[in-house]
């Protein structure tokens, strides 16, 4: 791949600079192994960041992380000793080479002048002057090819900086062909997706109001409710204060509607947290028809989010969320009560690699059959609290066999009082919604997810 250049200004106050502050976050979430959005969050507020040097830090924290297993390559053989090279530094090299490679408007002298002052900063002269070296080496000679790359699996894995099991893993379970569509497509930029709160503002005045700010957005493709931009902060907008809209994935809002909710509706929601989905759901209810949702999740700190979630979208009065662990529901709430029930389970969030790119590291095969076992304890606890007649929606943000079908097929195995209905979306979709509905990446340019609709039956 040619190493391009352009032309930027130097930066001399290296501390607060968008590469150093990249550096240093790229290393501490490597360190926590926490989500890199949390932490990019409060580091553009905490600096105060101007929105050029807040677009420049977020492409590089996460073009760094969305492409680390090809940078590692481009990198390997300019690296001699790799196991005396620190952390941050091998941080530090990966933004540096991240530019060259894949930023066509900032020239090779930027990016060596700050990567040195970095690790002058960071270090000291003699590995500063190491960076130096490594990175005109790499001038001169060029990255590798990734075509040198004689085994086929290795290289789409390195290609699209995806671990070798999961693409093992995808190509098993979906086929080489479906696989690259989705590795082209996970590490294209997210766009920014809303909700609009149809209790208090229409589609077209949320728009019209989004759109007199600077922030143009179009219709979902798969919501009635939903807008997209790409790009931009959606959240720091009077109407967001309001409850106008939130910030929802398109993907996420398939959820609420196909369980064809009513206004009278008695709703359960087992994991609810940060409340997105329960919002969504308390939308379709009317306290003065008796409608409401019980809503929990297992952190106290986190039913703090749903309840403060559903005040600001003026649904409160339909909402209750309590913290308590779903598996443990049977002597909480009434058996056979609840109109519908909401599983939206813990996942290994393999559906989000294009929004949390971390993800794709830090999940292990091992945990799909943990997560799978605590997916099934939970259907276990709620299935007895659904009505005859009701629905019980399993739904996740993965896009794995055994969190999701396999998942379904045991439950129904355990479970014959259930059958699986089809999926109701609002608009029609390209993908099938019976007898569930498994949405791609590539699909839409959405999160990846899952959602399966089981009926009670009534004798």
């Amino acid at each position: 791949m040619a190493l391009r250049k352009g032309n930027n200004s130097l930066k001399t106050n290296i501390k607060h600079s968008p590469r150093y502050l990249a550096v240093k976050l790229l290393d501490r979430v490597a360190d926590s192994g926490s989500y890199a959005n949390i932490t990019l969050d409060q580091t553009i507020e905490k600096e105060q960041l101007q929105p050029a040097d807040a677009s420049l830090l977020t492409n590089l924290v996460y073009g760094v992380i969305q492409r680390q297993l090809t940078l590692d390559f481009y990198l390997k053989p300019f690296i001699k000793k790799p196991q005396r090279l620190e952390r941050w530094a091998r941080q530090n090299l990966r933004v540096a080479v991240y530019q060259m490679v894949y930023l066509d408007k900032i020239p090779n002298r930027a990016i060596f002048y700050e990567a040195t002052e970095i690790a002058k900063k960071m270090g000291n002269r003699g590995v500063a002057g190491l960076m130096t070296a490594i990175l005109r080496q790499i001038e001169r000679q060029g990255v590798p090819r990734l075509t040198t790359i004689s085994e086929p699996l290795k290289r789409l894995s390195i290609s699209a900086s995806v671990p070798e099991w999961l693409v093992a893993k995808l190509i098993d379970q979906l086929g080489e062909k479906k696989t690259e569509a989705i590795l082209q497509t996970i590490n294209q930029p997210a766009a920014a997706s809303i909700r609009v709160n149809t209790a208090i503002a229409t589609v077209d005045e949320v728009q019209a109001e989004l759109a007199e700010l600077g922030l143009e957005t179009t219709p979902s493709e798969l919501s009635p409710v939903g807008l997209v931009r790409q790009g931009g902060f959606l959240a720091g907008t009077t109407a967001f204060a309001y409850g106008q809209y939130t910030v929802q994935d398109e993907s996420s809002m398939l959820v609420a509607a196909s369980m064809q909710i009513e206004p009278q509706h008695q709703v359960l929601d087992a994991c609810a947290a940060p409340g997105g989905k329960t919002t969504h759901i308390a939308s379709y209810l009317s306290a003065e028809a008796g409608g409401h949702v019980e809503a929990f999740d297992l952190h106290p700190h986190k039913v703090k989010l749903i309840k403060d979630n559903a005040k600001r979208l003026h649904v409160a009065d339909v909402v209750n969320a309590r913290a308590f662990d779903a598996r443990k529901l049977r002597d909480v709430v009434a058996n056979k009560s609840f109109d519908r029930v909401l599983v939206d389970a813990p996942c290994s969030g393999l559906g989000l690699m294009r929004r949390k790119p971390e993800i794709k590291y830090t999940r292990q095969p091992e945990d799909l059959l943990n997560l799978q076992k605590i997916q099934l304890e939970i259907l276990d606890s709620v299935a007895i609290k659904v009505k005859p007649g009701g629905i019980l929606t399993y739904s996740t943000c993965t896009i794995v066999d055994e969190e999701n079908q396999d998942v379904i097929k045991q439950f129904l195995a355990k479970h014959a009082e259930f059958e699986p209905i089809p999926v109701h979306t609002d608009k029609a979709l390209k993908v099938a919604t019976t007898p569930y509905l498994r949405l791609y990446p590539d699909d839409y340019g959405t999160d990846g997810f899952f959602i399966c609709n089981l009926k009670r039956k009534t004798r």
